[in-house]
């Protein structure tokens, strides 16, 4: 049976991206993995037919085929998807730059790929002044926007993945004075003395509740005043914290 093997990452879709990066070969041999991927490459079944009585030599030969599978997608991605139309990240608001943060957590954005691609990519209209409007992200429905996303090629949208990343990056490196350190659980038996374990928890907690800590600050406390805050340039918000942090002002 002649099997059609995708040729680049350009043949492949979001969801078989995601299938492949939420595949559990822990317990699997070298040739189950290869079937493994080879299956979800073309929309198969691993225990199908075709890949039980496949012999170990066309195996060999299929893999040798999609050793493009090694390499990383694209980092491009399109501007335009649609009727939407990518945000410059530059003007990421407070609330988006929190979101994003979220559904990028411990690595594991391709879980949340769709919910990714809805915050950056908004409907555009022209003002009356000429200017090109972007969709306010309150008016955004994530879940609802997500499934615009469902049907694309991996490689119309990954970039957006190391937009984002080499942004933070950015962010963390202009003012890494604000972000606290982050504190990591150790097999390693070290004794602490009372004062030492009362700021190691404090750091703990502080890394916890990051942005809401922010936030409640720059508030003073005022919950009213939280969306008002959160709708702000995410760069405006930390040159505003270093404003602070310099002049030695009260928080």
């Amino acid at each position: 049976m002649k099997i059609n093997l995708p040729k680049s990452w350009e043949d492949i879709y979001v969801d078989q991206f995601i299938a492949l990066k939420k595949m559990d070969d822990s317990e699997s041999s070298f040739f189950i993995k290869q079937i493994k991927i080879l299956a979800i490459l073309t929309d198969t079944l691993p225990n199908d037919e075709m890949w039980e009585d496949l012999d170990v030599e066309l195996l060999t030969d299929y893999i040798k085929k999609i050793k493009w599978f090694n390499t990383e997608p694209s980092n491009q991605f399109k501007k335009n998807i649609d009727d939407f139309t990518c945000i410059d990240i530059n003007k990421l608001s407070f609330g988006e730059f929190i979101d994003l943060e979220h559904y990028f957590g411990d690595n594991q954005y391709y879980d949340n790929i769709y919910k990714i691609c809805a915050i950056f990519y908004r409907k555009t209209k022209v003002n009356e002044w000429g200017h090109l409007e972007f969709e306010p992200y309150e008016f955004i429905d994530i879940d609802e926007r997500a499934s615009v996303f469902e049907d694309l090629k991996i490689t119309d949208i990954y970039g957006i993945m190391n937009y984002f990343f080499e942004f933070k990056e950015l962010i963390q490196t202009t003012y890494a004075n604000h972000f606290e350190p982050i504190i990591e659980d150790t097999d390693e038996e070290v004794e602490y003395d009372i004062e030492e374990q009362a700021e190691i928890e404090k750091e703990k907690v502080l890394t916890k509740w990051g942005w809401e800590n922010i936030i409640y600050k720059l508030a003073k406390g005022d919950i009213t005043k939280y969306d008002e805050l959160t709708k702000l340039p995410i760069i405006f918000i930390f040159n505003h914290l270093s404003y602070i942090k310099d002049m030695n002002l009260e928080f």
